[in-house]
């Protein structure tokens, strides 16, 4: 199916500029066919003019008393293809020649008798040409409609000389030359369009590949770019584009960059604004309820409410553990502010993980026995790990205080260890209800509770696991939580060497 042109397509330069200088050509050329016959006709009119003029001079330079005088007049009229006529002074013919005549056959007469060829004409005063002189005109015979050039020239013999030459020979030579450069016009029109399209197309060629180069550029694809265009205005504005979309790319590469740090440094910016009305309205609700607790007891020791000893012991109790309630969260809000700012230095060290794991363990086999939880521990004494000491000691009592408040059916918590890859991997399981899949992600943000059934009594604020993310944050290494069939398993995991931390810095 052949394709169709489009009207964008035509009005393209390369087209414009081959339609022009196609145009002038065949303008040029139009102009010299119309002004040729007439130009032709002039030259060649001064043409016979020159040869009618050494004619003239070549008879005149015969003399007429040699043997051969008629024969170097015969020669004459032959070489120059004219016709001559010589006039006495007293208006006879002397002399005749035709063009058709030999030199036997050409009339010459001594003392005339027969009429010129000059007596039957008259001027034609409607012809241009290129002589303006007096003995040079062209002249017509009525009789024959036949016109002549005419030339007159006294001798020194004192005759007078008439030259002849018929018009037509010389129209017949313009139409030939004006027929055979209408024919070199139309072949050099056509060879020269083809010429001129192909240098038309190598010179615009550039400037078509510029131009969809820029289109492409304006819909931001900087991926194309201009070829060596030679060293010339065209080849520099090649270059000055080239440039130009590589600085276009990479300032917009670096706008997008700058962009998306900066969306990115919004987003952050909101997502602080708002943990941070969420930190201090869920740190005014857990200071609410001790101080309303401490102060409504306070109040009524103050007014004397009872007189009982055991009464007002208890109230003091109260007023204690309620103290020491707040001073458990101003503790933790102090160690989590701490981390998250970074004014803690980051100190690794090679320690016992294996010996930090039993020695809690023991230490909380107490808090084991009150909740009825039996404990595994399959951690090896003598595995060895390279971190912050008491920082894994606070991950490791935040999670297995965490399996314990959330531990139930058979009641069992198994910490457990695997090596892989360079790291130690803890794991802290315990039986017990699944977390919903919608509080797994926001089981690592501040004072957030998944199980709200266990109250404020057990000191659980919901900062325990926002430290943990903290903490591992500073480490660099990995944490999670996943439900299993019948719990839910807390892991992080730790270098086994310094070797980690050389590869990071």
């Amino acid at each position: 199916m052949k394709r169709k042109i489009s009207p964008i397509r035509l009005s393209r330069i390369r087209i414009k500029l081959f339609a022009m200088i196609t145009a002038v050509l065949i303008l040029f050329l139009t102009l010299i066919a119309v002004f040729s016959t007439p130009i032709l006709f002039r030259v060649f009119s001064f043409h016979t003019y020159e040869t009618m003029n050494t004619a003239a001079g070549e008879i005149n330079s015969c003399i007429p008393e040699s043997a051969t005088y008629y024969f170097d007049l015969y020669s004459i009229t032959t070489n120059h293809s004219i016709d001559i006529e010589l006039i006495t002074q007293e208006g006879h013919i002397s002399y005749t020649s035709s063009n058709k005549s030999s030199v036997y056959g050409s009339e010459h007469f001594s003392t005339g008798g027969k009429s010129s060829l000059y007596s039957t004409l008259k001027p034609v005063e409607n012809r241009k040409y290129a002589v303006e002189s007096d003995s040079f005109k062209i002249m017509k015979q009525a009789i024959s409609n036949t016109e002549y050039f005419v030339y007159n020239y006294s001798l020194d013999t004192g005759e007078i000389l008439y030259i002849y030459s018929e018009v037509a020979d010389v129209e017949n030579i313009v139409e030939v030359a004006g027929n055979v450069y209408s024919f070199i016009s139309i072949m050099m029109v056509l060879v020269m369009a083809v010429l001129f399209y192909l240098l038309v197309a190598k010179f615009t060629k550039p400037l078509v590949e510029m131009n969809d180069i820029t289109k492409d550029m304006a819909k931001l694809n900087f991926g194309r770019k201009c070829g060596n265009y030679g060293k010339d205005e065209i080849g520099e504005l090649g270059t000055s584009i080239n440039t130009l979309s590589n600085t276009l790319d990479t300032t917009l590469m670096d706008l997008k960059d700058k962009n998306s740090r900066l969306e990115k440094d919004i987003e952050k910016r909101h997502q602080l604004d708002n943990a941070r009305k969420s930190f201090i309205n869920n740190v005014s609700h857990e200071l609410k309820t001790p101080i309303a607790i401490i102060s409504g007891y306070a109040e009524g020791l103050c007014e004397g409410i009872s007189d009982d000893p055991e009464v007002i012991r208890e109230y003091c109790q109260i007023i204690n553990d309620e103290s020491q309630k707040m001073n458990s969260l101003v503790v933790e809000l102090l160690e989590l502010s701490k981390l998250e700012s970074g004014a803690q230095p980051f100190d690794p060290d090679y320690f016992s993980l294996g010996q930090k794991v039993h020695s809690l363990i023991n230490h909380l086999s107490l808090l084991f026995e009150q909740n009825s939880i039996t404990v595994f521990n399959e951690v090896d004494k003598n595995l060895m790990c390279y971190a912050q000491e008491d920082k894994i000691e606070i991950v490791l009592k935040n999670y297995i205080t965490n399996a314990v408040s959330h531990c139930s059916g058979d009641k069992v918590i198994t910490v457990s260890a695997r090596e892989h890859d360079g790291f130690i991997e803890i794991s802290i399981f315990n039986t017990g209800e699944n977390i919903s899949e919608h509080d797994l992600p926001e089981l690592w943000d501040s004072f957030y509770r998944a199980d709200k059934a266990h109250g404020r009594s057990e000191n659980r604020f919901g900062l325990g696991l926002s430290i943990v993310k903290s903490i591992m944050t500073a480490h660099a290494c990995r944490y999670g939580v996943k439900n299993v069939a019948n719990g839910v398993i807390f892991t992080f995991e730790v270098s086994k060497d310094s070797g980690y931390y050389d590869k990071k810095q």
